[in-house]
């Protein structure tokens, strides 16, 4: 039998909070504490990702043969660009030159088409719910925790995370060579990395939180960019089709795919997304100071990247809506949890998503007004991208390493 970490909290599911209760009536499904893909889900708290862990494990032990060449000539040429690959390396991405008989890369671009349109309300779900809700878990946020990447690194954490998603998106069928693909390899390679390093740790409580980087926290971390995207997208006014909807789920199917992900824990459609959503946010522990100190420079991230006094009012403005959006999508227990300040205005936003509803019956009835607002939605996320990075280049390696303290090939 499976050891089960302490986190979970799978008694939750007998007495689910009122909101999670809403969200199965919406969604039409019922959760029992022994349904399959609860144990599935359960199990994959001590499950990491195999094939990735023996490369860096390889990698550790060969130095001299220069790992990280060889990684990176195979992620930009395929295998073929290095004559007789080290075994580790060729198991890893002898799987990902064929794509899964499942794919459909016509749903795949629409899915990215679809993650256009909301242009800056993406950032704002994706920041204020998704990946707040997400921070919420005491025990997933630990590995950010035990890296040194809760208050200090928050900036450049996050432009990378919307960097990798922008290249996702922009990537439109991520296909081998696409900016999409390629980044999703390298992220894949920081995580295994990330988890050598903190599975060897004294620090790291395995009992209590699983293995770091697990199978199970990969899954929920596609939902923050699909399911819970789309949620909170809806909530505030905006409109999907059933295909859209799909589509989109689909494309974080597959990215979880190239990240390593046991396809049997991804949510493979909308409904799914519900359930797995209902799952996760039931059966994650609360918040810890761990959670609250990245809560916190999340929170003040618009204030920390203003450069002038007109950009901190404003910014100071933004952390304001940002946490009215939280406390309108996540609820106040929640956002209490988590230490963020009040904000009464977000009995406001349900008044806004009306108004933004109408916005989108005009845009369903308009021939070609679609197309425009994914093109305009696509072009504000690329300037989002842009004030947040500069001209730095994301190289998607672990934070240790950027000190000097780590290198891949020594670790």
């Amino acid at each position: 039998m499976t050891e089960i970490p302490t986190r979970w909290q799978g008694q939750r599911l007998a007495n689910p909070p009122p909101r999670l209760r809403r969200l199965a009536k919406l969604g039409g499904f019922e959760v029992q504490p022994n349904d399959p893909d609860v144990l599935r889900l359960r199990d994959g708290l001590m499950q990491a990702d195999p094939i990735a862990d023996a490369f860096v494990e390889w990698a550790a032990n060969n130095a001299h043969q220069r790992p990280r060449v060889l990684f990176e000539r195979v992620v930009e040429g395929g295998l073929v660009a290095v004559p007789s690959p080290p075994e580790p390396l060729a198991h890893w991405f002898e799987p990902l030159e064929h794509p899964p008989e499942w794919l459909d890369r016509d749903a795949l671009r629409l899915g990215c088409h679809t993650q256009w349109r909301p242009g800056n309300a993406s950032g704002t779900i994706l920041s204020a719910m998704a990946l707040m809700g997400g921070y919420r878990s005491a025990a997933a946020v630990k590995p950010l925790a035990r890296t040194g990447a809760l208050d200090r690194m928050v900036v450049r954490r996050i432009a990378e995370t919307s960097r990798f998603v922008l290249d996702v998106m922009e990537s439109e069928t991520l296909d081998r060579f696409s900016a999409g693909f390629k980044s999703a390899c390298r992220v894949r390679l920081m995580h295994a990395t990330v988890r050598r390093s903190l599975r060897r740790s004294p620090d790291w409580d395995t009992a209590a939180w699983g293995v770091p980087i697990n199978q199970a926290d990969t899954a929920a971390t596609q939902l923050e960019f699909s399911a819970v995207f789309l949620i909170g997208l809806t909530m505030l006014g905006f409109h999907f089709t059933p295909n859209e909807r799909d589509a989109v789920m689909h494309l974080w199917r597959y990215v979880g795919h190239v990240l390593g992900a046991d396809d049997a824990l991804l949510a493979h459609d909308y409904r799914d997304g519900l359930r797995q959503t209902y799952i996760h946010s039931a059966t994650n522990p609360y918040a810890d100071d761990d959670s609250r100190a990245l809560a916190l420079a999340l929170h003040e991230l618009p204030e920390r990247v203003a450069k002038n006094g007109f950009e901190r009012a404003f910014a100071r403005l933004l952390m304001q809506h940002r946490v009215a959006v939280s406390r309108y999508t996540l609820g106040d227990s929640a956002v209490d949890d988590l230490g963020l300040p009040a904000a009464p205005q977000w009995r406001l936003l349900p008044l806004l998503a009306l108004g933004r509803f109408g916005l989108e019956t005009t845009r369903r009835l308009v021939p070609g007004a679609t197309r425009w607002a994914a093109k305009h939605g696509l072009g504000q996320q690329r300037k989002i991208i842009e004030e947040l990075l500069g001209d730095a280049k994301v190289e998607y390696v672990p934070y240790a390493e950027r000190q000097g303290s780590e290198r891949l090939a020594q670790a």
